[in-house]
């Protein structure tokens, strides 16, 4: 049966692809060896992720996790998703207050707004900002 793979749960760096920390794991939720609890076992067993960023999917969001990681002097970005809802309806409060993150039309989620043909910039015009120079500009705020 396909919940009685084993697999491994891998903390890599990203500046290299070199593994920190490895340990084995199984796929049936709740025992000892299930990712989520391997992951979580894995960030407590790092002397520090002083300095460090770790970005885990869905799965990881969990409080748990997350206090590992700051224990550890580490940051996160963990992604949400719609399973929940709270912590999901916070994220969209809280990037709607931020003068860093694009703002959006209602109803438009995450998501980029659809843009039309005629409206995209043709990059081999004089007049049109090179790529470049638009991500330096989105960058910038």
């Amino acid at each position: 049966m396909i919940r009685d793979i084993i697999g491994t749960v891998s903390l890599v760096d990203v500046e290299d692809g070199s593994p920190v920390a490895v340990a084995i794991m199984d796929q049936k939720e709740n025992t000892k060896r299930c990712e989520m609890k391997v992951a979580q076992d894995l960030l407590k067993s790092l002397p520090s992720l002083e300095g460090k960023t770790v970005t885990a999917d869905p799965l990881h969001c969990q409080k748990e996790t997350a206090r590992a990681i700051v224990e550890k002097d580490g940051n996160y970005f963990l992604q949400i998703k719609g399973n929940q809802p709270s912590l999901l309806e916070l994220a969209r409060i809280k990037a709607s207050e931020t003068p860093f993150l694009p703002k959006y039309p209602a109803g438009m989620g995450a998501s980029k707004p659809a843009r039309s043909a005629t409206a995209r910039p043709n990059p081999s015009s004089p007049a049109s900002p090179s790529a470049a120079s638009l991500s330096k500009s989105a960058a910038q705020g």
